[in-house]
């Protein structure tokens, strides 16, 4: 089979007019940019070069959203620049039943600013005529008619033929029809006069969709095309490297890879994808005024439909695809034969194609889904939900069919096979698409989330927080976990993340330690988890972690890879803290990366903090260039699927390498990206982070200049780029002496660390944990600190190592 390459090259070399050769251009570089297609550009500006441009017509084809407009719109400022006369005009945008409507509106502008010599030389009754065709021509005719029979319409063929010639004469003129596939018919016969007796220094640049010409238009162009008569130039789709110019702002390349996907080489689709994709709202660069809904031009589309195709695409939009016409037939209310009818046009209208499994189908692209979808009604779309959910629910279908539809209407507390489904089919999906997972366990647990079966609320609380909804879910995990006694360690885990995403590790120390405690003996792989979460706490509050914790993770379970590979990442990060050689960690990260490699998507996506720490840990080797590959692959994961928890430390740790790279532009990307989307999970705490980024990028000076301990695996590199302690400026009791004025200098090193640590809020089995004490001695060496500074309470204590911090720092 033949790649999407090479039928670009074949197109190219059957061109007539050799578009395969690439000499130099003088056109303008932007609209080149514009257009995406420099080479097909390239071939029609030798057409605009020729003295005799040698064939009447230029007739540019390709499916939608190809680019055919945003290159003829080029090809117009091209023949511009060169002097010559331009006109355009679309099929369809003009009102139905026009006479030569395309025509009409394409000249109107043109024939408004002529004089009288333009159409002095023609007969009163062919300028009656073309009054009635063109109303700028009212003024100079001595009455307004339209031809009444073939003969007097033969007649205005000649005569728009003779007037084209007239406005071609002074300057060459283009006349540009768009979207001809749109036209009425006298147009289109009007097209077909001027081929066989062209108009002196005219020429028609025409663009349209095979699929969708009618038939006249399509017998006209191929008789064309096979006289010579014409210039054909196929679209075919345009490689990844060609089609990025498009955009109208730079992207993450999560976000351009998964456009890309969607819009399959299709220029037009990629830019309107661009402008209104379901994560734009988490998008950075995203404008003041957003721009018009890229996909009204598709209503155009729609505006032709008969009531049975209109009914039928409604239907079709509210279904899961592919779907086959027996269901399509439920959800429209309608008999099969009538179903396959309305397909039948919406094929013939190119809305809807074949799918991949005979007998069925789906959309041409996702807008003109939406389009169907947000033209129905709303409580029409709500009863068609409710008939496809009963057709499918009679199909014994997946529950994550079912519940597409079940979760769209209201379910009543009777339906208790409904609750069932809608459970089962989030169970299914929770990992896919948490948002559509917690808004089915919304449905089965009402009003009033903190009613209904525990589990079912921890299964809620979850979803929340791989979605983001981080205030929320930790909510539920508190009510319900309060509630009860029976353990839940999997629950205790993930309020603990959330706790740790919102900033509040003491808390989150504290949950996991009591939650270590309370594990059966035998529960190894939820000791191994618990000891995985305690030690990235540590690293993720800056604090050195207990030599025993670090211990206590090398208790590898072989059975779970992903755990493996995060503990095994993990250790390596905290044995970077107690001067391991960097032997011994390069060995620990060397079996993390071999077993994250080795990670499908599907578990992947359920350890996207695996390829996270295995990146840090990667990074403080210096292995940028992987550690940055794995972190965009979770983000690509995450963004897919919106999982939305772990964005703001992926692109701040992946804006933290770019920016060490010196790529600020990247970094710059990722660091407003970061800040966009910790806002939206309600993170003040990442939020601070992504803003640490953005200044550093800011800093003046330089930017992008590699530090000279990047990739060396400092603990203060390791801190800066995630999420870590709170931003009070506090000195390094190890690296910066006391201020005198402050009296901090008459306290020993320990004390002065456990004040450092008091500054920003630890508690003092906290300040214990990180630096492997007692709390009792921890006691003990606060008295001595407050009796040697005469101070009283911890407050006053935070306050004058802040002040050192402002006299020092």
């Amino acid at each position: 089979m033949p790649t999407r390459e090479d039928t670009r090259h074949a197109d190219h070399a059957t061109a007539p007019w050799g578009a395969s050769d690439s000499r130099p251009t003088t056109a303008d570089g932007r609209a080149r940019a514009l257009c995406g297609r420099t080479r097909e550009l390239t071939a029609l500006e030798r057409v605009l070069d020729r003295d005799d441009p040698g064939v009447p017509l230029i007739d540019v084809r390709g499916d939608p959203w190809m680019g055919k407009s945003a290159l003829l719109g080029a090809l117009g400022d091209l023949a511009r620049e060169r002097g010559w006369t331009v006109a355009w005009a679309a099929g369809g945008s003009v009102p139905e039943g026009l006479v030569f409507g395309v025509f009409a509106d394409a000249l109107d502008e043109l024939l408004s600013s002529a004089g009288d010599q333009t159409v002095a030389w023609l007969s009163p009754h062919h300028l009656s005529w073309l009054a009635g065709i063109f109303p700028a021509l009212s003024w100079h005719a001595p009455a307004v008619a339209l031809p009444a029979n073939p003969s007097e319409h033969h007649h205005v063929l000649h005569a728009v033929r003779s007037l084209l010639g007239r406005l071609g004469t002074r300057n060459r003129l283009l006349l540009i029809l768009d979207d001809m596939h749109l036209a009425d018919e006298a147009s289109v016969l009007l097209v077909q006069h001027l081929l066989r007796h062209p108009a002196p220094n005219v020429v028609l640049a025409l663009a349209h969709r095979p699929r969708q010409d009618p038939q006249s238009l399509r017998i006209l162009l191929g008789e064309a095309a096979a006289a010579g008569r014409s210039a054909r130039l196929e679209l075919p789709p345009l490689p990844d490297e060609d089609i990025s110019g498009v955009l109208p702002r730079p992207l993450l390349p999560a976000h351009l890879r998964s456009l890309l996907h969607t819009a399959q080489g299709r220029p037009g689709l990629l830019r309107a994808l661009a402008l209104s994709a379901p994560w734009a709202d988490d998008a950075p660069g995203a404008p003041p005024h957003p721009p018009a809904d890229p996909s009204m031009p598709l209503l155009r589309e729609f505006r032709g439909l008969s009531s049975l195709g209109r009914t039928v695409a409604h239907a079709a939009a509210v279904l899961q695809e592919p779907f086959d016409t027996a269901l399509l037939a439920q959800a429209a209310q309608a008999g099969e034969d009538e179903a396959r009818a309305g397909v039948d046009e919406l094929v013939r209208l190119d809305i809807l194609r074949p799918g991949t499994a005979r007998g069925t189908f789906r959309f041409r692209d996702p807008l003109v889904r939406r389009t169907a979808h947000d033209t129905a009604g709303a409580a029409w779309q709500l009863g068609a939900h409710a008939r496809a959910a009963a057709a499918l629910r009679d199909r014994a279908a997946s529950p994550a069919r079912v519940a597409w539809h079940l979760g769209h209407g209201a379910l009543t507390g009777q339906d208790g096979d409904g609750v069932r489904i809608l459970q089962e089919a989030a169970r299914t999906v929770v990992w896919q698409r948490p948002d559509r997972a917690a808004g089915w366990l919304r449905a089965t647990l009402g009003t009033r989330p903190d009613g209904g079966d525990p589990g079912q609320r921890l299964r809620l609380a979850t979803a929340l927080a791989l979605s983001g909804e981080l205030a929320e879910s930790l909510a539920l995990f508190d009510r319900t976990l309060a509630e009860g006694s029976a353990a839940h360690p999997d629950a205790e885990l993930w309020r603990a993340r959330v706790l740790r995403l919102l900033g509040r590790h003491g808390e989150a120390a504290d949950l996991l330690e009591k939650t270590a405690a309370n594990l059966a003996p035998d529960a190894h792989e939820a000791r191994a988890r618990t000891t995985g979460a305690l030690l990235a706490t540590c690293l993720e509050a800056a604090e050195r972690p207990r030599p025993a914790l670090v211990e206590d993770a090398g208790a590898v379970p072989e059975a779970d890879p992903a755990l493996q590979a995060r503990l095994l990442a993990l250790r390596a990060l905290a044995s970077g803290r107690d001067g391991t050689p960097d032997g011994g960690r390069a060995e620990l990260v060397r079996r993390a990366a071999r077993l994250a490699d080795g990670l499908g998507d599907e578990p992947a996506r359920r350890s996207l903090d695996t390829l996270y720490w295995v990146a840090r840990a990667e990074s403080e080797l210096g292995r940028d260039t992987t550690a940055l590959a794995r972190l965009e692959r979770a983000l690509d994961l995450a963004l897919r699927h919106r999982l939305r928890y772990l964005v703001p430390e992926l692109a701040v740790e992946a804006g933290r390498i770019l920016l060490e790279r010196g790529d600020t532009a990247a970094a710059l990307l990722h660091a407003d990206h970061a800040r966009r989307a910790a806002d939206r999970i309600g993170s003040g705490f990442q939020a601070d982070a992504a803003g640490r980024l953005r200044a550093r990028i800011d800093r003046p000076g330089p930017l992008g200049t590699p530090r000279p301990d990047a990739g060396k695996g400092s603990a203060e590199t390791a801190a800066e780029p995630g999420p870590g302690p709170d931003p009070v400026p506090v000195p390094d009791p190890e690296n910066r002496p006391a201020d005198p004025s402050t009296g901090l200098d008459r306290l020993s090193e320990r004390e002065r660390e456990i004040s450092v640590l008091v500054s920003k809020g630890r508690t003092n089995q906290q300040i214990a944990r990180a630096l492997a004490l007692s709390p009792k001695t921890v006691e003990t060496y606060l008295a001595r600190v407050f009796k040697k500074l005469a101070l009283c309470s911890r407050a006053q204590l935070a306050a004058l190592v802040g002040m050192e911090g402002r006299l020092t720092g």
